[in-house]
């Protein structure tokens, strides 16, 4: 894994319901924080995963970007949702060359759009283990409209966008960095305010990818609805709860119930996994994203999916400097930055 050099790229996690920004940079070997920060987005801005209001985006970003003082800078933002198709397929072995030539026309079978109207990407994770003569190739297809829609928004912010990637590869990314890789496989969960991302990794780096659209705005607008409550007070309400290990259990039902139909959606998402390959069986779940702070959620994950379960730390391993960045505060909001870190571990040229 590398990651960006003195020329660094800042990473931009646009989610629907704030913006992370990140920069970092290599300093003596070793990697520094040199900016973060997020803002807000009002709920009408993304829905779905689809961007409604680009001018609203790009003005929060740009102030942001202001206020970091990071400007006409090159940026690398993460797509995700629907738009998104990740597949690991079986090749017979060929060169890079061979398989730039087959991929589009192999990919139609697996990609339910039309061709012509995705960008195609790969990555080689080597021979089978148990069939040498054949390559394990991860294929990735993404919406041309989608990607140009991040593009529109970075350009109208006063940034140049210079790689788009994925937001399941921007996070195995970041823990790569943080922790490495082991043969044991690992589920990272990033639970954001309207969509959920789910990639396992192992050694060889991702083997599974699942986009969910649920998260913590579901939690907000249930509270609004039963409190008689803004949006604001909601959102407020929800990261402040009692933080007694089993308090999930005395929420009302209701609420109790958005949480259940989470949890669901990853177990069904692992146990397919574990079907199709029963060797990809997660040791732990890492979780990050800004509704993995719900107090006791991460308790009640790990019980209904009988996984150790623990927050992930994305600046575990990255410096920084305590004059400049408040400990306590990057602790609190760390789990929030995974993805935008792992953008900014990228280099121009990838």
């Amino acid at each position: 894994m590398r990651f960006s050099g003195n020329h660094s790229l800042i990473g931009i996690d646009i989610g629907s319901h704030s913006i992370k920004v990140c920069q970092a940079e290599k300093k003596l070997k070793r990697l520094e924080l040199k900016n973060f920060g997020l803002a807000n987005l009002p709920p009408s801005a993304i829905v779905h995963g689809a961007i409604k209001e680009p001018s609203l985006i790009a003005g929060a970003l740009q102030t942001l970007l202001n206020h970091l003082n990071l400007k006409d800078q090159k940026a690398i933002f993460a797509v995700s949702g629907h738009s998104v198709i990740v597949k690991l397929i079986t090749f017979p072995a060929l060169s890079d060359k061979e398989l730039i030539q087959t991929i589009p026309y192999e990919a139609k079978q697996y990609i339910p759009f039309d061709i012509n109207e995705v960008n195609l990407d790969f990555q080689v994770l080597g021979p089978l283990p148990e069939d040498p003569d054949s390559l394990s190739v991860l294929l990735v297809a993404a919406k041309k409209e989608v990607i140009a829609e991040y593009i529109d928004v970075l350009q109208l912010s006063g940034l140049e966008a210079a790689i788009g990637d994925v937001a399941a590869f921007a996070l195995a990314n970041a823990y790569e960095f943080n922790y490495g890789l082991e043969a044991d496989p690992v589920a990272l969960v990033d639970l954001g305010a309207s969509q959920t991302t789910l990639v396992v990794i192992n050694q060889d780096g991702p083997i599974y990818t699942r986009d969910f659209f649920l998260g913590g705005k579901q939690l907000t607008e249930q509270i609004q609805s039963l409190g008689n409550l803004s949006f604001e007070e909601a959102e407020k309400l929800k990261l402040h709860w009692d933080r007694t290990p089993d308090h999930l259990d005395h929420l009302a039902p209701s609420f109790l119930g958005v949480i259940q139909a989470w949890v669901q959606e990853i177990k069904r998402a692992l146990d397919f996994l574990v079907t199709s390959q029963p060797e990809s069986r997660p040791v732990k779940m890492v979780l990050s994203g800004g509704s993995s702070l719900i107090p006791g959620f991460p308790k009640y994950l790990s019980e209904a999916v009988q996984l150790p379960t623990e927050l992930f730390q994305p600046f575990h391993q990255v410096h920084c400097d305590p004059e400049v960045f408040n400990p306590d505060y990057l602790k609190a909001v760390g789990p929030q930055a995974a993805i935008a870190l792992g953008l900014a571990l990228r280099e121009s040229g990838d």
